[in-house]
């Protein structure tokens, strides 16, 4: 019976970090992208050295949360909805961190960066 109960636990364990790996890679992905879209978007509105953390940071952030609504299983339509509104709080956030005219040019830039 133990062998039986220690058997069933390694296999649970095991199936428990391969999601944990899958996971992780997600995330890596994404912080990659983050960090390659922070890159370009400094170089189009003039982050400042200060400004370029957090702007990763909030870039990271909503990609995360974006990944996750397109997984949720709900119709196109309310997908979409809430999509234009996380990008809408994304907007609020970038215009709490950049000065206006970098703000303007992370706008004009975030249409050719992320259509």
């Amino acid at each position: 019976m133990k062998q039986l109960i220690l058997l069933v636990t390694v296999l649970l364990m095991t199936q428990v970090s391969a999601a944990d790996s899958a996971v992780q890679d997600i995330e890596g992905m994404l912080k990659a992208k983050a960090k390659e879209l922070t890159k370009k978007y400094g170089a189009e509105i003039g982050l400042e050295t200060n400004q370029t953390a957090q702007f990763e940071e909030i870039v990271l952030g909503y990609m995360k949360r974006k990944a996750k609504m397109k997984e949720l299983n709900v119709a196109e339509r309310d997908k979409n909805v809430m999509l234009k509104q996380l990008d809408m709080e994304e907007n609020e956030d970038m215009a709490d961190l950049l000065s206006k005219g970098q703000y303007k040019k992370y706008l004009k830039a975030k249409m050719k960066l992320q259509p």
